[in-house]
């Protein structure tokens, strides 16, 4: 077998791949709100937008939460505070870029597993990055959240390895925790470095 050994590398994108770093305070400068506010509200309403629910509809519920007033622009403002979420949660590191390019070169198969929603899921896969992607697995997409165990066994299923095939790293102790449970060698994301030497380690990664 080759030095993939048919294992596949799923990686969380979120902190792991894409570090958001300014993006609250952003969407707050373009929202005009104070960057806690809109934080609060930002992430009260986070976990149903991963799991499906439309950006507008998540947006006007972020804006309504942090108390913004209605206005005539609410529709453009809607659209550009998506607009900046998706592309800075689909832009990936330089050093996570190497790590794909140097895994797909290595011939390792490699997928995406994130509680995202579909504005992200959208970029992600028209970003110039995703050519070193095989697999993706959107929770908006699928109805399902890390760590729900059902989320792990739809993924397992459909890459069609067995569950200790796949080598996963999660910046989520709660979501490691559950694709341990699910059979998965699963790896806490600690640092890039971390993670490269793992994969170095198992051989997937050039030496």
């Amino acid at each position: 077998m080759t030095a993939a050994e048919g294992r596949v590398v799923v990686l969380d994108l979120g902190e792991v791949l894409a570090s958001p770093g300014p993006l609250l305070a952003d969407l707050a400068a373009q929202a005009g709100l104070d960057e806690r506010v809109l934080a609060s509200a930002y992430w009260a309403h986070r976990d149903a937008h991963d799991r499906g629910t439309d950006a507008d509809a998540y947006w006007r519920a972020v804006l309504a939460g942090a108390g913004a007033a209605a206005g005539p622009d609410d529709v453009a403002l809607r659209r550009a505070l998506a607009a900046t979420d998706a592309r800075v949660w689909s832009t990936i590191r330089p050093d996570a870029r190497r790590t794909l390019a140097g895994l797909h070169d290595h011939g390792v198969r490699v997928a995406i597993l994130s509680n995202a929603p579909h504005p992200m899921a959208q970029a992600s896969r028209a970003s110039d990055w995703a050519r070193w992607v095989d697999d993706w697995f959107f929770s908006a997409e699928l109805g399902l959240a890390k760590p729900d165990p059902a989320i792990y066994a739809a993924v397992t299923d459909t890459l069609g390895v067995a569950p200790g095939q796949v080598l996963f790293f999660d910046d989520r102790q709660v979501n490691i925790d559950a694709a341990v449970r699910a059979g998965w060698d699963a790896h806490l994301w600690t640092s890039p470095a971390v993670v490269d030497d793992t994969l170095r380690r198992l051989g997937l990664l050039p030496g």
